[in-house]
Order: structure tokens, then C-alpha cells, then sequence
């Protein structure tokens, strides 16, 4: 009986993981879906206008002007049906948007990908079919990069090959067909390299970043060293000033009186200089972190309520109010994880960090942090209750260089911290994502998988 309960454990534990990596891969491929998406987005209010006018137009040219063997109406007209809604993508309702990716690779496979490919077979690959499968080749590569091109061609292709076995349709000319394919790899090639060059222009920025990062916190960690013993040495001295001062009172010599709002005022401004210099040398510590590559951190079995208080007792909070805001639910709830305490405590960071931002814009909101235990996993989990998240907004957060504002521009940071913080989960391999609700809170969940099915990093 004990054998029978013991594997019906087992199984479901299995199916507990199994699930857990289907949401991981599915959240993965929502982000890279909605990065991609990024990369097309200036061009798809005109490339929904084109699409949606273009579509009716040449079914009179290739009808009228200059007759094809076969034309399709129906088929052109859901094409320009697909298309026209994206010119008005500006104005979707948010609870729209969160679709956007998926409907622009539906558009963009069937418009392009199938109806270019399938008219061009069903033609008998004459030769305007020929050039204007050509076009939308170039087209496919001038609005996605290489692996949303692949996705999109591969598909489409697919798709327009099987329309094409289950209809009759006449032989086609070879002779073209081989003539063809090697105009098709050169455009193909080319627009590869192009899309390439994109990518490597982002890396280019990412290395700038860091080499900047890491100039700036080295110039500035000896001014702020030497401010931080200066600071220590007033401290220690200035009792006995004060002590000095008290005596030659007494002693009714001619010296300034200070009074209690001056010992005040200067007990507050060495607070205030220690607490900057704190301040500075934690952002400091967060850069270089950030510019380090991920691969060189060794790996350790860590407590996650030991990374929690870490990080609360490093980050440098402005306020006694701002730390007041921040709570942690230690309630003997802990667990171990093999990782890396730094890279946790950075995460944490960057979480707090923007907690903070958010809450300190609106004006309202506490931030709690509490541990998770589950069979197949463990959590850490950072809620505030802030403004929360825009649907359309929230599957891009971790893009790199991605950042957000109420009014529509572009966000105050730079956008690299919640990347960081998710290529530094997966190094751990775990996670991290979000959950939110507009207006009412923010939660991210950081994922761990158990002590005993960590595998060797």
C-alpha cells in the first residue's frame, strides 16, 4: 500500500515538474515572441496599410492589367482583413495588446509566407510570381530577424505546400523553379546578414555599457573611500572637540558657543554622508556585478532566507520611512537551493529597487517579501501593492534595453536590470516572472528548483 502511495507520489511529482518547465518554456517564448515583435513594430502601421490596400489592388492588376493563369479573391481579401486592424494597433485596448505578437506572426506567415508562396506554385512559378515571391522573401527578412524569418518561412512554406497537394493545379515549370533557388539563397543570405548586423550592433551597446560600468565604479571608489574615512575620522575626533570645547568654557575663555541644533545638525550631516557613501558604493557593487559574465560565479548551496536578510540589510535605503516600507515574513520558512548568494542578492536588488520606484511614484504601497516551499520547487516572492503593470507592458519587462513609463515615454532606468536578473535565475536554473494587476499589485516569483534535482552547473 505504502509502495502504491509512494509511486502515485512520484508520478504526480513528475507531473508537477513537467508542468513547471511547460510554463517556464511557454513564458520564454512569450518574451521572445514579444522581443521580436519590438524589432517589427515601427514598421507595422505601414506595412498594415500596404498589406490591406496592396492585397485588392493587384487582384486587379494580375486580373485586369496583366492577366495570371489562377487568382484567388477570397484569399486577398482575408489577407488585407488580417492586415488592417495592425494599422490601428496604437489604439487597441489593453486587454488586446498582451495578443499583438501572436496575431502579427499569424498575419505576417499567412500574407506573406503562405500566400506568396502558395500563388507562386499554383501560378506554375511564372515569372512575375517568381519576382513577387522574391519581394515578400525580402519583405519577411526586413521585418524580422533571422529566427522569427526561419519561423515564419518554414511555416508559411509548410502550410502553402499542403494547400497545393490538396488542390489540382497545373504542372509547374521546372526550369524556373531551378533558376530561382539560387536567387532565393543569395536574398536570403544577404537579408540574413543584415538582420545579423542589427544584433550585433545591440551587443555592441551591451559592451559599451559594460565597459562604461565599469570605468565609472572604479574612478569612483577612492574619492568615495576617502570620504568615508574622513567621515569615520570627524566621528571619532569629535567628542573630544566637543570635550575640548565643553572645558575652555568652564574656563571662561573666548570660545564659540554651539549649540544643541549644531551637535545636531552635525551628528546628522556624518549620518548623512556614510549613508551616501553606503548608497553609492552598493550601486557601485550592482554595476560590476551586472558587467560580470554570469558563467565566472561558482556555484553554492544557499540559504534563501540568509539572501532576504542580506539583501535588506545591504541595500542602501534613503529613509528610515523607505525601509519601513519594505517587510520580510521570516517566519522560520527557509530552504536551500545551489546557486549563487551574490546573484540573489543582486536579483533582489534590482526587485526592491523597483518596488520602491513604482511605490514612490504613486504614492501608496508596502512591499513584502516572504519564502515558499512546494514539492517540486521553491519560491521567493517580492509583492508590493503599487500601481501594478500594464497588461501590454508586462511580457516585455525582461527584454533587454526595455523600460517603461506611465506617460508613454521612455522609462527612467536603462532596461537591463530585470534582464540581468533573468539570465541570472536560469544560470541558477530557475526562473523568475511576474504576475500583476493594474492598479492593485505587482508580484514576482522567483523559482528554484529543489536542492536534490539541481544538476551540476
Amino acid at each position: 500500500m505504502n509502495g502504491e502511495r509512494g509511486q502515485r507520489d512520484l508520478r504526480l511529482r513528475q507531473l508537477r515538474l513537467v508542468g513547471w518547465m511547460l510554463r517556464r518554456a511557454f513564458t520564454r517564448l512569450q518574451s521572445s515572441m514579444f522581443e521580436r515583435t519590438r524589432y517589427s513594430e515601427p514598421k507595422m502601421v505601414a506595412m498594415a496599410w500596404v498589406g490591406g490596400l496592396g492585397f485588392p489592388l493587384y487582384y486587379l492588376v494580375w486580373t485586369d492589367l496583366f492577366p495570371q493563369p489562377y487568382e484567388n479573391l477570397p484569399m486577398r481579401l482575408l489577407g488585407s482583413a488580417l492586415f488592417l486592424p495592425l494599422a490601428f494597433v496604437r489604439h487597441w485596448p489593453r486587454r488586446l495588446k498582451p495578443w499583438l505578437p501572436l496575431y502579427w506572426y499569424a498575419t505576417i506567415t499567412y500574407a506573406l509566407a503562405f500566400f506568396f508562396t502558395y500563388m507562386m506554385l499554383r501560378n506554375g512559378a511564372t515569372a512575375p510570381w517568381v519576382m513577387s515571391h522574391l519581394a515578400a522573401v525580402f519583405l519577411i527578412l526586413l521585418l524580422f530577424d533571422v529566427a522569427g524569418f526561419v519561423v515564419t518561412s518554414l511555416v508559411g512554406t509548410a502550410l502553402a505546400l499542403l494547400a497545393l497537394a490538396l488542390t489540382s493545379h497545373p504542372p509547374l515549370h521546372e526550369s524556373n523553379l531551378i533558376v530561382y533557388i539560387p536567387v532565393l539563397l543569395f536574398a536570403v543570405v544577404c537579408g540574413g546578414v543584415s538582420s545579423l548586423s542589427h544584433q550585433m550592433t545591440q551587443q555592441a551597446r551591451v559592451d559599451a555599457l559594460t565597459a562604461s560600468s565599469n570605468n565609472i565604479a572604479h574612478e569612483l571608489r577612492t574619492p568615495l573611500a576617502s570620504v568615508r574615512v574622513a567621515a569615520q575620522a570627524v566621528r571619532r575626533y569629535l567628542p573630544i572637540l566637543l570635550e575640548t570645547h565643553r572645558i575652555a568654557r568652564e574656563a571662561n575663555l573666548a570660545v564659540p558657543e554651539l549649540r544643541l541644533a549644531h551637535l545636531q545638525g552635525l551628528e546628522k550631516g556624518l549620518d548623512t554622508m556614510e549613508r551616501e557613501v553606503t548608497h553609492a558604493n552598493t550601486a557601485i557593487d550592482m554595476l560590476l556585478v551586472a558587467s560580470r559574465p554570469i558563467d565566472e560565479v561558482r556555484p553554492e548551496r544557499v540559504s534563501a532566507a540568509h539572501c532576504v536578510r542580506e539583501a535588506l540589510e545591504r541595500y542602501p535605503f534613503g529613509s528610515r520611512i523607505e525601509r519601513d516600507r519594505v517587510s520580510f515574513a521570516d517566519d522560520g520558512t527557509d530552504f536551500v537551493f545551489r546557486g549563487s548568494e551574490l546573484l540573489v542578492v543582486h536579483v533582489l536588488f534590482n526587485l526592491i529597487k523597483n518596488a520602491l520606484l513604482q511605490t514612490g511614484r504613486a504614492g501608496k504601497g508596502e512591499i513584502g517579501i516572504s519564502l515558499r516551499q512546494r514539492d517540486e520547487v521553491n519560491h521567493i516572492l517580492v509583492r508590493d501593492t503599487g500601481p501594478g503593470i500594464p497588461p501590454d507592458v508586462l511580457p516585455r519587462i525582461f527584454d533587454r534595453f526595455f523600460s517603461h513609463s506611465e506617460n508613454g515615454g521612455r522609462g527612467m532606468g536603462m532596461g537591463i536590470g530585470l534582464a540581468y536578473s533573468r539570465a541570472a535565475m536560469e544560470r541558477m536554473q530557475g526562473s523568475i516572472r511576474c504576475h500583476s494587476r493594474l492598479g492593485e499589485y505587482t508580484e514576482f516569483v522567483l523559482e528554484f528548483p529543489r536542492d536534490d534535482e539541481v544538476r551540476p552547473l
